[in-house]
């Protein structure tokens, strides 16, 4: 998405240097390579010349860019120019390599930023308008094409690390506590068990362990890769907390045997995508999908406990599925007095609903 193309421009100059070891080609021919070596910069050429009656040019020309040298002996002095399109860090050990190895009583550094940055976004459909809205990209961290969906990191300018999902934001570092406290609205001190299905970033789940450190977790998540980019790339530890069961596997093919074990639960979450996916296929009805949730759901919840279903945009235009008024209308044929809330989340660009039940 947003690509930089960048270099580190080191010019140094040495003054008081030793005539006899900068006169010398084999000294230039032996310790250049070896700077280069230090940075781990491949060596694609290289190119040593020697003046008469004395002084001596080399270079090197490399793969991330170049290394040279001239010296006028007669002034006991050394000039050095090394640019690499390198991370600067792997640069400068090029050039402490050859400060420590030529002899000199002073040196001047001077370091120069090159390159240029092409600035991309990333296009976020806003449901309510039909419009799209561009989210200025710092850097790709991640892009995954799992068997499910398409998965990508980026670090955005105003709204730091966001995962994506086949285009649609999940989840943002600037508002992810909105979108979670939203979901876990109705916890309570009386919640020892919760379910979330789906929830793969972690964020809920953590939320849950802040507010109630001794709540039981159990997250299902269809895509291992979710979870891996969560702690690879937002640097998600949840997983590994006590408290915290992480299931990969089928949402509904879960429900289904947590209620033959006669499990129980004090809240149910459904953090789902808004275009759900099932086992076996890309895609699955999204009504048949959630009339399966809520039923099992409502089988599975305790007496007083509670549902929570991140319901899609509050609003959408003609050209896109009312996926939070369908959800809202199968919610109430299986539980009574739901509740809805709408939520802007900043990173969604709009409101989205979030629908509540109590057994």
């Amino acid at each position: 998405m947003s690509n930089k193309v960048k270099g580190g421009h080191y010019i140094i100059d040495f003054f008081g240097c030793d005539p006899h070891q900068i006169n010398r080609t084999e000294f230039w021919k032996e310790e250049l390579p070896l700077a280069a070596k230090e940075a781990g910069m491949d060596i694609l050429h290289s190119h040593f010349h020697e003046f008469d009656p004395q002084g001596i040019t080399g270079f090197l020309l490399l793969s991330s860019s170049h290394l040279s040298v001239h010296t006028w002996p007669e002034y006991n002095y050394v000039a050095c120019d090394i640019f690499s399109c390198s991370h600067g860090d792997e640069t400068k050990k090029a050039v402490d390599y050859l400060r420590q190895r030529i002899t000199h009583t002073r040196a001047e550094k001077r370091y120069i930023k090159r390159g240029y940055v092409t600035i991309d976004y990333l296009k976020s459909a806003i449901y309510s308008t039909g419009k799209i809205e561009h989210i200025k990209i710092n850097s790709k961290l991640a892009e995954i094409n799992s068997t499910f969906q398409n998965i990508v990191v980026v670090d955005t300018a105003n709204f730091g690390k966001c995962l994506v999902i086949d285009k649609v934001i999940q989840t943002s570092d600037f508002d992810h506590n909105i979108y979670d406290e939203a979901l876990l609205s109705k916890i309570s001190s009386k919640t020892k068990k919760i379910l979330i299905l789906g929830g793969g970033d972690g964020y809920v789940a953590e939320t849950a362990l802040k507010l109630f450190p001794d709540v039981h977790v159990s997250i299902i998540e269809l895509d291992q890769e979710v979870i891996n980019c969560a702690q690879k790339n937002l640097k998600q530890t949840i997983f590994d907390n006590p408290n915290v069961n992480l299931v990969i596997g089928d949402a509904i093919n879960y429900l289904k045997t947590q209620l033959c074990k006669g499990e129980q639960f004090d809240l149910i979450i459904s953090d789902l995508t808004d275009n759900p996916i099932g086992s076996n296929c890309k895609s699955t009805d999204t009504k048949k999908l959630y009339m399966e949730i809520f039923d099992l759901s409502y089988k599975l919840l305790k007496k007083d406990g509670w549902i929570s279903v991140q319901g899609g945009a509050s609003k959408v235009c003609r050209k896109y599925i009312n996926v939070a008024k369908i959800v809202t209308q199968l919610m109430q044929k299986t539980f009574d007095n739901v509740e809805r809330k709408d939520i802007v989340i900043p990173s969604f660009g709009e409101s989205s609903a979030f629908l509540f039940s109590k057994k």
